[in-house]
């Protein structure tokens, strides 16, 4: 059908192990049950014996978690963006009989039109086919599982509304309610610890709304909402200014949320959005075809590339389906970005053997790092090592403490000089105790070495500008540099 997808498939090193194959079947019978705009779409399933595999929609985004990592707190208005999607998804999850088990913002893909896919049923259970040996807790992350998982007692949609009140937390602070190096301790916190109230870390976090994060995070199932739909009343409701009195089995649902000025720009940005990935699939279409046409040639003449600039695989205009390309990228700083020699020679004329695509290999000269680095928050060192090995320039990697990243993944990369890039890794959280410096006037770049070098790894900036103006944490202060976020404001 000439479209992309994306193939879970079972590592064969695991694929004889009973549990590993039992939750494959469950997340494939699971998923086989969704039809649903916020839910990953699933095109073919197979569990035989000798190869098991999920063909599934291919989605191209970020995920929550690498959002909220890289933007702190979100607003009010973002975060009912975000929620309604995903409990509108966990609603269609739960009346088909399914507890996902998993919800965490890891598991929460945001493609570029602002539209949730909510992915990963691996540990999806039916509520008609447990038993009380349900003990999954070792499988999820234990930072969003609720009091009765970490218990390993029976699950039913109450439980995925717990996890989804641990994220709301999470979106509305920037942090989470409960943070230890030791997963088990964490597990015991869910079950026996009452979190800080989210509006003594977000001094701007409506009432309203903390009472809506609190309810769902209730470690008595029977004192949460009753279902998404109903935790969604609450936070429609929340977003017109209005603290109601906590509802508990009359709970409508808000089928035709109003609209008032604050929501119209971002419906509005949603629509012209879409409209705009409409227009450019059916671009992508219709090059295809064009490709496959071209394609049917099993002839082609190899172009001269020497001397080119190079920007990207794509840009050199090439025909995908006849040439498997092959980069290397190799120092020559006095001519950044040129293609400086090709294997095979341009004016050759080659053939496809056996449909066998034709290797072209370039060498091309390192570009010039840019003003501005790729994103490679939440990228493994090994990956941002990867991505950056296409720049002249020298790396230095740094590891630091940090709160939500696993050890190995990159918190920030920050540029000094016009050739240095100084990759700042997790270590995992440990207690990271530490003086604030004082940012007030000091240019963003700097301003983001400096917190880094003194221990601050959970950062975020406020405003698109280039000079601090304010800061969440005064200067002076005593934090955990791993846990606490420290805001940087600056001028528009």
């Amino acid at each position: 059908m000439n479209r992309p997808v994306a193939i879970k498939m079972l590592k064969e090193e695991i694929a004889d192990e009973e549990e590993s194959v039992k939750r494959f079947v469950n997340e494939s019978k699971a998923v086989a049950m969704m039809s649903h705009k916020n839910i990953v779409s699933i095109y073919d399933v197979n569990v035989r014996e000798d190869i098991k595999y999920i063909v599934m929609e291919y989605i191209e985004g970020i995920t929550l978690k690498k959002h909220i990592i890289s933007r702190g707190a979100l607003e009010a208005e973002e975060i009912l963006f975000l929620s309604r999607q995903i409990l509108s998804a966990l609603a269609h999850v739960h009346k088909h009989g399914i507890v996902h088990s998993d919800i965490k913002p890891q598991n929460i893909v945001i493609v570029g039109s602002g539209k949730v896919k909510l992915m990963d049923f691996g540990i999806a259970k039916t509520l008609t086919g447990q038993t009380d040996e349900i003990s999954d807790v070792a499988v999820g992350t234990v930072q969003y599982v609720s009091p009765e998982q970490a218990e390993g007692k029976p699950l039913d949609h109450l439980s995925d509304l717990y996890s989804f009140g641990v994220m709301l937390y999470e979106m509305a602070t920037g942090i989470l309610p409960f943070v230890d190096a030791n997963a088990n301790r964490i597990a015991a916190m869910h079950v026996n610890d009452t979190p800080l109230p989210p509006t003594l870390i977000n001094e701007q976090l409506d009432t309203g709304l903390e009472a809506v994060i609190l309810r769902a995070m209730e470690k008595d199932p029977a004192a949460r909402f009753p279902s998404a739909d109903g935790l969604l009343w609450h936070l429609e409701h929340f977003n017109h200014g209005e603290i109601h009195e906590i509802r508990r089995e009359d709970e409508p649902v808000a089928l035709f949320p109003r609209l008032n000025k604050q929501t119209l720009p971002v419906m509005f940005a949603g629509v012209v959005c879409a409209l705009l990935l409409s227009i450019l699939t059916g671009l992508g279409v219709l090059a295809g075809l064009f490709a496959a046409q071209s394609a049917s040639s099993p002839y082609g003449k190899i172009p001269s590339l020497e001397g080119e600039s190079f920007v990207s695989v794509e840009a050199l205009g090439l025909d995908l389906e006849f040439y498997d390309i092959e980069i290397q990228f190799v120092t020559r700083p006095a001519r950044a970005g040129e293609i400086l020699s090709q294997n095979p020679h341009g004016g050759r004329i080659v053939r496809q053997k056996n449909g066998e695509k034709c290797r072209l290999s370039l060498k091309v000269a390192k570009l010039a790092l840019p003003a501005s680095l790729p994103d490679l928050l939440a990228l493994t060192e090994s990956e941002a090592t990867a991505m950056l090995g296409i720049y002249d320039c020298d790396i230095k990697i740094t590891h630091l403490p940090h709160a939500l990243l696993p050890e190995g993944e990159v918190i920030s990369a920050v540029k000094s000089g016009k050739k240095t890039v100084t990759l700042y890794v997790s270590e995992g959280y440990r207690e990271n105790v530490v003086t604030v410096p004082n940012f007030i006037g000091m240019a963003r770049d700097a301003a983001k070495a400096l917190a880094l070098e003194n221990g601050l790894s959970c950062l975020s900036f406020a405003n698109a500008g280039e000079t601090i103006t304010m800061q969440s944490i005064p200067a002076g202060s005593t934090v955990d540099g791993a846990s606490q976020t420290l805001i940087l404001s600056t001028e528009k």
